[in-house]
């Protein structure tokens, strides 16, 4: 029983530590997504996607990739 309990204990601690380096690497994202999407036209709020666990990096970039950008596309530079 001892062991059942254990086991339990470990798994919790392992399902918290995998939260929490979600949400680690998901706050490292916003910042530069947020400005990319006020770059392109679209709301910041736009990159709180990456909170979303698993699909959240895929729907923000499918919607950058995918839609036409409220701000045009970038110009080109000059040589």
């Amino acid at each position: 029983m001892s062991f059942l309990v254990w086991l339990i204990g470990l798994g919790s601690l392992v399902v918290f530590g995998i939260i929490a380096v979600h949400l680690l690497v998901a706050l490292v994202l916003i910042i530069p997504t947020w400005r990319i999407c006020t770059r392109a036209g679209f709301s910041g709020a736009l990159s709180l996607f990456h909170l979303v666990p698993l699909i959240g990096l895929f729907i923000v970039m499918a919607i950058l990739a995918f839609s036409d950008w409220p701000a045009g596309e970038a110009r080109p530079r000059r040589p």
